[in-house]
């Protein structure tokens, strides 16, 4: 083989390896603009949420709220105030939630606040608005 098909053989390689960069450099892009669409979806979801202050104003030593906002999933423990009154802030799509307190250990709702029965159990209404 002369010199020049072997250069006629290079450049030949390096147009198929260009092509196969090309079309590795098209997929990363694509990669990209999809990681970045949902990067975008995330941040517009994220201006949605409302901090939410829930309040528990009676008489307790430790308190927990648990609720639909995570599928009854946790108890979080509420803050409790030199003033005796235990809160906890939340960070909530708008919508309707129920809640409902571990007060001492015993599941109970707040009288103050709108009561609703599911299946038998009463809860608490929490609403977060727009």
């Amino acid at each position: 083989m002369n010199a020049q098909d072997r250069l006629r053989s290079i450049r030949a390689k390096l147009a198929v390896l260009e092509g196969k960069m090309s079309l590795a450099i098209m997929d990363a892009h694509k990669i990209v603009e999809e990681k970045q669409k949902r990067i975008n979806n995330a941040h517009r979801a994220m201006q949605i949420l409302k901090t939410t202050c829930v309040v528990w104003a009676n008489p307790a030593s430790q308190v927990y709220l648990a609720g639909s906002f995570d599928g009854w999933f946790s108890q979080i423990k509420m803050e409790k105030s030199n003033t005796g009154i235990f809160s906890v802030s939340l960070q909530l799509y708008p919508g309707k939630y129920e809640i409902k307190f571990v007060v001492d250990g015993e599941w109970r709702v707040d009288p103050l606040r709108p009561i609703v029965t599911n299946n038998g159990y009463e809860n608490n209404l929490l609403v977060v608005h727009d």
